[in-house]
């Protein structure tokens, strides 16, 4: 199930609105599926990557969800599709993601901890969750 959170500048009266989970278009299946279809949901890199996994093993798994990151040093929050591959339980690659803005590694963050963030447009530290929207299926 899938989440939408939306983020309110108080300052700047800029919005986010950010996702996580799966549904809809997002959820685990097979490697071979993953490949077999047009999604353009997945990253390019991420995709030939998995293909070279596919060539090398069978039966693998794709574990695929929105995440929500925070950057530890800029504070600002974004959604990010995370992949995970799997074959026998056993990690074969997953997605890493850096901030950007600075370029650091992006920390998976529990949305329901942050107070606050750092507004994208103004960098108002006044930029806030203001209601959980949908959930999909």
């Amino acid at each position: 199930m899938g989440y939408s959170y939306l983020f309110n500048c108080h300052k700047c009266q800029h919005s986010q609105q950010l996702y996580e989970g799966h549904g809809f278009m997002i959820h685990d299946q097979t490697a071979d599926e993953l490949m077999s279809s047009n999604s353009r949901l997945v990253h390019y890199k991420t995709r030939r990557k998995i293909a070279k996994l596919t060539e090398k093993y069978q039966h693998l798994h794709v574990k695929m969800e929105y995440k929500i990151y925070r950057c530890h040093q800029c504070l600002q929050l974004s959604d990010k599709l995370f992949i995970q591959v799997e074959r026998d339980g056993l990690v074969l690659h997953q997605t890493h993601f850096r901030c950007s803005n600075c370029g650091i590694t992006l920390k998976h963050t529990n949305i329901h901890r942050v107070k606050f963030a750092i507004c994208p447009k103004c960098k108002s530290k006044r930029f806030e969750k203001s209601k959980e929207l949908v959930l999909w299926d």
